[in-house]
């Protein structure tokens, strides 16, 4: 028995240095696959490769705003089912951004969520602040992945055309990812304009006005927003008007990369002081309510579905923040405010993306693999038409806006949005700013705005003079940061 085990020693020993010398002239070795961790079995991974046996926990901070929390808490339990190793501890709060800046300021990566979805504090200077000091996971990778329902298309090749290129961009990098999109623009009853005769979609700044003309006289407020939270006035009248104006003139590029850089005058650029003195001179007609600095959103909303005005500049969630004050039967209508001037010009709508994602970079690498999983998921055609028939968040799905059977179930604001957009073949932007400025004049500048607006479209200040103070803060600002 020795000898025989002997042998077979010394033929297991040929046969492995045969097999090593076989190797070293190929220069090929085993590896394990790219998809499959090492030491891993493929039954002991899931088909996007993450092991099954980890457990995970993912911190998620969730703001509780406009589109509630029935679409996520759907998402998160039909996530769990598929990757029971994955858990989640969610808190909720309308004062979620304060309580990221609390974590920001505490620089305790443990303690910070893992994803957060609301838009850090200082907004889109606070993303880039945080994104160049490498707070935040950037997400490029993501526009190529394969969606679990679509294994077969990368996840830019199903977004609807114009979406993929609204994300924001910090040198070069992505670091807001968007499950939702969304338009902003002046909301109405439908109903009420059906009843009236009222044009439900002027072509035009001529006819536009011809329209609130008539519903002024008819004893409604025209126009309606939220004067104790003045920055609502943007989802109807923001920067997207400005690309109109400029667009018309055909320059729209030029002053959408001076606007993303701040480069030139910003308040009393040609555009802005036309935008301004647009509403400045609706304002002197007595086309917003007298009592606007004292309302907050759902007030200014309430005032459209209590028939005391007839159009808000709101987004797209007022449906489903609206919901439980909403009559049954009551439709939501929806225009933009068409600052062209012929109607072969081009219609620009503010939009597009929302329900934002944040990762924090500072996290165990196998928990941000798992936070771009369930952002992923958050993709799919089942997640993507809950939210949209529950919170009104519309889809950035194509494939779901091509299937009537689908669009038919959605808000009555989402299908108006979504059928305006194709009547007027409007092109849909999302401004936004590339260069952070830290210097206090900006800020100094903004709040001149934004408190004046009020009082410009009331008709009672001139736009010119604050315009006028608050660029020469900014240029304050942007020189400061030269330095």
């Amino acid at each position: 028995m020795k000898i025989k085990f002997g042998k077979l020693t010394a033929f297991s020993l040929a046969v492995a240095m045969s097999a090593s010398l076989l190797a070293g002239c190929t220069g090929k070795t085993e590896q394990p696959s790219a998809s499959q961790p090492q030491n891993q079995t493929k039954e002991e991974v899931y088909e996007n490769g993450l092991p099954k046996t980890e457990k995970v926990t993912l911190k998620v901070g969730f703001f509780m705003g406009g589109y509630g929390r029935e679409w996520f808490d759907y998402a998160v339990k039909s996530f769990q089912a598929k990757y029971p190793n994955v858990s989640f501890d969610v808190t909720g709060s309308a004062d979620m951004k304060n309580m990221i800046q609390t974590k920001i300021s505490a620089s305790n990566d443990n303690d910070m969520f893992d994803i957060f979805n609301t838009t850090p504090p200082s907004g889109a200077q606070g993303i880039i602040s945080l994104a160049e000091a490498g707070k935040l996971e950037p997400f490029n990778d993501m526009f190529d992945k394969k969606l679990p329902d679509v294994p077969g298309k990368a996840i830019k090749e199903l977004m609807m055309p114009g979406l993929a290129e609204s994300f924001t961009k910090v040198n070069g990098k992505v670091y807001e990812f968007a499950t939702s999109s969304s338009y902003g623009g002046l909301f109405y009853n439908k109903s009420l304009f059906e009843q009236k005769g009222w044009n439900q979609n002027p072509k035009t700044w001529a006819e536009f006005n011809d329209l609130l003309a008539k519903i002024k006289a008819d004893g409604l407020a025209p126009i309606t927003f939220p004067g104790i939270y003045p920055s609502y006035y943007d989802w109807a009248f923001g920067p997207a008007k400005l690309f109109e104006l400029a667009d018309i003139k055909g320059k729209a590029d030029k002053v959408i990369e001076n606007y993303k850089t701040y480069n030139g005058p910003q308040f009393t650029s040609e555009e802005s002081l036309e935008h301004w003195n647009r509403l400045y001179e609706l304002g002197k007609k007595g086309y917003f309510p007298e009592g606007l600095p004292a309302l907050t959103h759902t007030q200014s909303q309430m005032q459209v579905i209590q028939g005391q005005a007839a159009m808000v500049s709101t987004g797209s969630h007022v449906e489903n923040e609206m919901k439980k004050t909403t009559p049954e039967d009551f439709k939501w209508g929806f225009m933009a405010v068409p600052f062209r001037d012929k109607a072969e010009q081009k219609l620009w709508i503010r939009s597009g993306i929302t329900n934002f994602q944040y990762m924090w970079a500072g996290k165990p690498d196998l928990n941000k693999k798992w936070s771009k999983e369930f952002i992923l998921w958050l993709m799919t055609l089942d997640n993507q038409q809950f939210a949209a028939e529950k919170a009104g968040a519309l889809p950035m799905r194509k494939d779901l806006i091509d299937d009537a059977s689908k669009v038919v179930k959605l808000s009555t604001s989402a299908q108006a949005i979504l059928k305006y957009i194709k009547d007027n073949d409007a092109r849909s932007y999302k401004p936004h700013r590339t260069v952070s400025i830290s210097d206090p004049n900006l800020a100094k500048a903004n709040k001149m705005v934004e408190e004046a607006t009020v009082k410009i479209v009331l008709g009672k200040q001139d736009p010119k003079p604050i315009l006028e103070e608050a660029d020469a803060l900014l240029k304050k600002a942007v020189e400061s940061q030269k330095k």
